[in-house]
Order: structure tokens, then sequence, then C-alpha cells
């Protein structure tokens, strides 16, 4: 039988279930309610794992966490295979990346550009404004304005009134 089977794990667990506790209530006190509350969930944790049987569960992935780093830190073969997964990474990286991200970007540019070129004249719903381009290229605003609007580019009557009493224009 090995050493973890052999703890005897139901006294450590409700020690650390109790001292959660009192930290949790500590923890209410100080750092409010959500956080005390967060706390109580942490703090019944290891009382959970004893009660269902998977505090072995957790000590044999815990063990062999630790036997695989300790094989990995240790070993020429892994740190080869590291090596070939960098490059490998680099190799990708270098041939423009992976090809479902290109075609995406790819896309977004040519929406742009479709955008740029058909961007003439909008034709003007009521209320709206037309976008000419013009030399500098950037757009002049130009068309009809609705009743009693201002600098406020379309926006509501209420809101571009909040926006200036904020001094935002």
């Amino acid at each position: 039988m090995n050493t973890w089977n052999s703890i005897a794990w139901f006294p450590i667990c409700v020690g650390l279930t109790g001292a959660g506790l009192v930290l949790s209530w500590l923890t209410w006190r100080r750092k409010g309610f959500r956080r005390g509350i967060r706390a109580v969930a942490w703090s019944l944790l290891p009382l959970a794992l004893y009660l269902t049987g998977s505090i072995l569960l957790v000590g044999r992935i815990g063990s062999a966490i630790v036997q695989f780093a300790s094989s990995f830190v240790f070993s020429p073969k892994t740190w080869s295979g590291v090596i070939l997964l960098v490059l490998a990474a680099v190799v990708f990286l270098a041939s423009g990346g992976f090809p479902q991200l290109s075609r995406r970007k790819r896309r977004g540019k040519k929406a742009e550009v479709k955008q740029q070129a058909g961007g003439g004249a909008v034709a003007q719903g009521q209320g709206t404004r037309a976008v000419a381009p013009v030399e500098g290229g950037k757009p002049a605003k130009t068309g009809k304005q609705g009743k009693g609007a201002s600098d406020d580019d379309g926006l509501d009557p209420e809101i571009a009134a909040i926006l200036r009493r904020h001094g935002i224009s």
C-alpha cells in the first residue's frame, strides 16, 4: 500500500475545512459578502473531496503531474521534443500563420476595400446625412439636417442635451 492511501484523511480534511470557514468568516467581515461566500465555497472543498472519495483521485493526479514534471525536466529526449515543437511554431508563423486566421484577415481587408470603393454618395434617408469623399481622403458631411438638428451628429435630442451638459460635443 502506498503512502498516499495510508494517510488518515478525515481529520486533515475536517481541519482544513474548519480553518477555511474561520478564514471565510474573517474575509466576509473585512472584504464583504461576495468574497466571504466565495471563501466558504473554497473551504468546503477538502471535506467534499474526502466524503466523495475523490481525495485519492486528486492524490493520483498530483503524483502523476509531479512524476511527469520530474521526468520532463531531466530528460534530454523531452527537451529535444520541446525544441522541435518551438521550431514548428516558428515555421508556422513565418509561413503566414494559421490558414483560418489569415483567411479572416483577408476577408476583413476585402470588406474594407469594398466599403471604401463604394463609399461615394450614400443614399439619403429622412434625418440622415450623406457622406461624400473629398480630396484629403476625409469624408465631408453634406445633406439635410433634421428639425432643430445642431452639431449632434444625428443623435436623439435628449442624448445630445446630456452630452452637452457634460461638456461632450
